[in-house]
C-alpha cells in the first residue's frame, strides 16, 4: 500500500493487546471460554481462525457493519460507534471484538473494554448489535478501527456458528479498517459525511495542522480508490449548503464547496477493495492572509467500481478559519 503525497510516506500502526481484567489465561476474551493470551490484532485483522479459536466458528457468511456517527472529528472529541452483524443463522445471539490504533474506546451497554481502552468486546451474547463511544486522541492524524463479528446459533455448542471481518465481502480473510481522523482543533470544522465507494468503504478527510498564517496547512485523505483521478475543491466562505450530486448521477454524494478553486491530482496506489488510496496536500497560507478568512475544502475521486451512473465519490468536507 502506498500513500500519494508530496514527499511524505505513512505506515500502518502495529497491533494491540488486551490487558488483564478483560482477558487472561484463566478468563476468556469471549463469554464462557477459556483461552490463552491472544493478540487482539490476530482476531480482528487477518487470522484464519479468529473467533473460531474459542467457538469453533466457520469463517464467512456474516455481514459486518460499522457505523461511526462521525468519521472526521476534532482531537479529544467523542463520537458514538455502532457495530452489527447479520447472517442466515436463525438466532439473535452473537459477539464481536474491535480495536483502534489511536484514541480510546468507552464501553456501552453489553460491552467491555481492556484496561487501556484500545480494544472492546461484548459482555453478553444476547444480541448482534452493539453501541459504544470512541474518543479521538489529542494528537491529530489517521485512526483505524478493526472489527470482527461472530453470529452464533444459540445452542451452546462449538458448531453451527460463523464469523467475518469488516470489509467488502463476508469471505474476506483480511479485515478492512474503518478510517477515522482526529483533526487539529482550532480553525478546523469537519462538515458532512463521505459517500461510500463501490465496495462500501468510506473515505475521510482531515487536517493535520491548524490553518495559521505563514505556515503550510496540511490536509490528508484516506480510504479512497487507489491510483484514481481526483479533484481538490476549494471555495472562500463558510456555511456552504450541501448539494446532492444526484442530478449528475451520483446520488448520496454531497458537495460542500462551491468549487471556486480546483486542482487535479491522483490518489496513491493500493488495494481497491480495501480503499487504500490516500493523498496528502500541504496548503501554503501566506503571512499576509487576513486572519479569520474562512474557506471550505473537499476532495473527490473517480471510483471505477462505483454503481452510480457518475462514478464520482467525495470525502467529507472541512470548513477552515485562518488563525
Amino acid at each position: 500500500m502506498q500513500y500519494r503525497t508530496l514527499g511524505l510516506l505513512c505506515t500502518v500502526p502495529v497491533l494491540l493487546l488486551f490487558a488483564d481484567g478483560l482477558m487472561s489465561k484463566k478468563k476468556g476474551l469471549l463469554p464462557n471460554t477459556t483461552v490463552g493470551t491472544i493478540n487482539v490484532g490476530s482476531l480482528t485483522r487477518t487470522s484464519a481462525q479468529s473467533c473460531g479459536r474459542c467457538h469453533g466458528s466457520a469463517h464467512g457468511g456474516v455481514t459486518v457493519t460499522v457505523k461511526p456517527d462521525a468519521r472526521s472529528l476534532l482531537v479529544s472529541k467523542t463520537t458514538a460507534v455502532t457495530i452489527s452483524g447479520s447472517s442466515s443463522t436463525k438466532s439473535v445471539t452473537g459477539g464481536f471484538t474491535a480495536d483502534v490504533t489511536k484514541g480510546k474506546l468507552v464501553a456501552g451497554t453489553n460491552t467491555k473494554i481492556n484496561t487501556g481502552g484500545t480494544a472492546i468486546t461484548h459482555s453478553s451474547r444476547s444480541r448482534r448489535a452493539w453501541k459504544f463511544n470512541y474518543t479521538a486522541p489529542a494528537k491529530p492524524g489517521l485512526v483505524e478501527l478493526y472489527a470482527v463479528v461472530n453470529c452464533t446459533n444459540g445452542n451452546g455448542e462449538r458448531s453451527g456458528d460463523s464469523y467475518s471481518f469488516h470489509g467488502s465481502s463476508p469471505s474476506n480473510t483480511t479485515s478492512t479498517p474503518v478510517r477515522l481522523y482526529a483533526n487539529a482543533g482550532t480553525g478546523v470544522k469537519p462538515t458532512g459525511e463521505s459517500c461510500s465507494d463501490g465496495f462500501g468503504n468510506h473515505s475521510v478527510l482531515g487536517a493535520k495542522t491548524i490553518p495559521t498564517r505563514g505556515t503550510n496547512f496540511v490536509l490528508e485523505a484516506f480510504g479512497m480508490a487507489p491510483a484514481a483521478p481526483m479533484l481538490i475543491m476549494f471555495s472562500i466562505g463558510g456555511n456552504v449548503p450541501a448539494f446532492d450530486l444526484a442530478p449528475l448521477g451520483a446520488p448520496g454524494c454531497l458537495l460542500r464547496t462551491t468549487i471556486q478553486i480546483e486542482a487535479v491530482a491522483a490518489t496513491g496506489a493500493g488495494n481497491a477493495s480495501r480503499a487504500e488510496g490516500a493523498f496528502t496536500l500541504p496548503v501554503p497560507i501566506p503571512s499576509n492572509t487576513p486572519k479569520g478568512l474562512v474557506f471550505a475544502v473537499q476532495f473527490g475521486f473517480i471510483d471505477s467500481k462505483s454503481k452510480r451512473a457518475f462514478p464520482f465519490t467525495v470525502t467529507n468536507g472541512l470548513e477552515c478559519t485562518v488563525q
